[in-house]
């Protein structure tokens, strides 16, 4: 009697027991079916979803469904994110619908670089319904006609189905999978169209400002800003999808695209930090590393469509973060310096630079969040262009305020200078009139009974005196073109006339130095052309007489021939001497005012040379030199 009790006590336990465990796996079954309804919100499906990764690239749905030795692993993140892998991914879940009417769904990827995306179901016929999406499918070809992944699905009334999602993508996987109803997805789709409408609104707004200011002020920095605004734009809209429908056909740039344009971005916001900051002169070191990043970017945006995907995002992905790192170091050395552009720069890009690396680190599967990430870009960059435009206002006002500043600057030295050309030519044109009576009488007294001594002497205040009334015709002659009152007149003359006199006056003055004087007038020359011989004279001679006064012994030689280098008709004036040379510290300065050379004991204003290449300027030619084996060439070449 007593077992008969134990075995039915027994038989309870255990039947009791049953039923318990049938409970748990009951509910536990339920907690990995999604229960749908008309009016289900955006729900993720990470906590629904199970996973397979294969390297086949040519399993099919069927053979997956069927094949008991498949193992689906239930994912264990609420964000799948698997950076980059050649695998082919397949997820599953499965859903339920008690209502007593046919349900319509949507399932969608926050994430639109996917390159390609199949959802599969078997429908009431039991018949596989395949619906293709993905960045690598022509709008064309996607269930629907969306710049984001969306498929819609069929629930029957009072069914559970499930459902089967193959991903293959060489950008990084990150799959941020969400399931909705019809109700919501308009209501969220509504709101999606405000904030995009929202930011692209702003971006053509920052877009055609900066294309506008930079036309009318023609300034670098303002360039540079738009194109880099323009790059930045077009980088988000090749993240969120919606550049896809500019280029719908052009499948292998919308797989590229996103480098292209983060490798655009990268150079012309780098340019714009290097102007806006003034990096390049206030950290001519550091800058070589923002050059070398230019560089290295344009090597990136040519390469790129040749490199594959993964090698190609990720070096324009790290490289671009280190260097918006080192930017951004630098600003903040410059605001620490006092520089108030730096203040309104990393304000612009605080928040952007945060949503950059967390960005960078979901590429790289360090961070898992990636679904709201390109709005909280979109965001950012709203922020940066709004408030970078304010800095390129406050740039407009200091150049306004330089410009005035350097404008009264100007005129005051305007002024000063033609004060003191006018000084110059009122005391030399005074001082010239008794000069001229002082050198008559000189001339009268050298013509009387003088002996040896005292004509000396006489020569010497002769000598002295022309050299005086030289330096003070160079006065004017400078002061007259400075103040642009020194007229050129034209009239038609000899070129081999003209520079006969000139030789004429300084034969006597060669042979007292016993220096051998040549002259050579080309038989091509023309008779006559039009011009100022004066002026040409005054030119030759300058020439000349600095020829003569530094060379000690050899030759001096005067040479005037048609020019056979220039393309255009020239007459060519060379003076060629064996003094000692032009030393190369008077290279870049031998034409300046004021300008004589250190290595001989020098007399005169400092001014020939000046008023020479002003003269052969006011000519229309030029005048320049060359130091030779065995002296110094200086040649005027004139057109007739």
């Amino acid at each position: 009697m007593k077992k008969i009790i134990t075995g039915k006590l027994l038989v309870t336990y255990l039947a009791g027991l049953a039923l318990l465990l049938t409970s748990v796996c009951s509910q536990a079954l339920q907690s990995t079916i999604i229960q749908t309804s008309p009016t289900m919100p955006f729900t993720a499906l990470n906590p629904f979803l199970e996973i397979f990764r294969t390297p086949d690239k040519k399993l099919d749905v069927q053979t997956l469904a069927d094949n008991p030795l498949v193992k689906f692993e239930k994912v264990d993140s609420s964000n799948l994110n698997l950076a980059y892998s050649d695998d082919r991914i397949w997820l599953r879940f499965t859903a339920h619908n008690p209502d007593d009417s046919d349900l319509e769904l949507f399932v969608e990827s926050a994430f639109t670089r996917l390159d390609y995306v199949n959802l599969h179901y078997l429908n009431s016929n039991n018949e596989w319904v395949i619906l293709s999406g993905g960045d690598r499918r022509p709008y064309s070809e996607r269930p629907l006609d969306s710049q984001r992944l969306l498929f819609p699905i069929k629930l029957p009334a009072n069914s559970t189905n499930t459902f089967y999602i193959d991903i293959h993508s060489t950008s990084s996987l990150h799959i941020p999978l969400f399931i909705t109803s019809s109700q919501a997805m308009l209501e969220t789709s509504e709101q999606r169209y405000k904030l995009d409408g929202l930011f692209y609104g702003i971006s053509l707004m920052v877009i055609l400002t900066s294309l506008f200011v930079s036309i009318l002020v023609k300034k670098k920095l303002f360039y540079y800003y738009f194109l880099s605004v323009l790059a930045m734009t077009l980088s988000i809209m090749a993240l969120d999808g919606s550049g896809y429908a500019f280029w719908p056909n052009a499948i292998k740039f919308q797989e590229i695209s996103i480098v292209i344009f983060q490798c655009l971005n990268s150079i012309f916001t780098t340019l714009f930090a290097r102007k806006y900051l003034d990096l390049k002169r206030a950290f001519p070191k550091a800058d070589l590393i923002n050059r070398f990043f230019i560089g290295y970017c344009l090597i990136a945006l040519i390469a790129s469509p040749f490199l594959p995907y993964v090698i190609a995002s990720f070096s324009i992905i790290i490289a671009e973060s280190l260097a918006i790192l080192w930017i951004c170091g630098q600003a903040t050395v410059r605001a620490f310096q006092r520089y108030k552009p730096a203040y309104i720069f990393l304000t612009a890009w605080m928040f952007s630079f945060t949503i950059i690396a967390f960005v960078a680190a979901a590429n790289l599967g360090i961070s898992h969040n990636y679904s709201n990430s390109t709005y909280a870009l979109k965001i950012a960059f709203a922020f940066q262009f709004v408030i970078m435009l304010a800095g390129l206002g406050y740039q407009i006002h200091l150049f306004r305020v330089n410009k005035e500043a350097a404008e009264r600057a100007a005129i005051v030295a305007r002024t000063e200078n033609n004060a003191k050309n006018e000084l110059l030519a009122k005391v030399s044109h005074e001082i010239r009139t008794p000069l001229n009576g002082i050198l008559g009488i000189v001339e009268l007294l050298s013509q009387s009974n003088l002996n040896k001594t005292q004509l000396e002497q006489v020569k010497t205040i002769q000598f002295s005196g022309k050299s005086l009334l030289q330096i003070l015709n160079d006065i004017l002659d400078h002061t007259r073109l400075d103040s642009g009152n020194l007229k050129l007149h034209s009239i038609d003359f000899s070129p081999e006339k003209t520079a006969t006199k000139v030789v004429d006056i300084f034969t006597p003055l060669a042979q007292q130095k016993n220096i051998e004087f040549i002259y050579f007038f080309d038989p091509k020359l023309p008779e006559s052309i039009s011009g100022d011989p004066a002026r040409l004279r005054q030119i030759l001679t300058n020439l000349l007489s600095n020829a003569i006064k530094f060379t000690q012994s050899g030759t001096v030689q005067l040479r005037v021939k048609p020019d056979p280098d220039l393309s255009s008709r020239h007459i060519l004036f060379e003076i060629e001497d064996s003094g000692p040379g032009i030393s190369e510290e008077l290279r870049e300065t031998l034409f300046d005012r004021f300008t004589q050379g250190e290595h001989l004991h020098a007399t005169g204003s400092g001014l020939g040379l000046n008023i020479s290449r002003q003269l052969a300027a006011l000519m229309n030619g030029e005048i320049g030199y060359k130091n030779t084996q065995n002296g110094t060439l200086f040649w005027l070449a004139l057109p007739y």
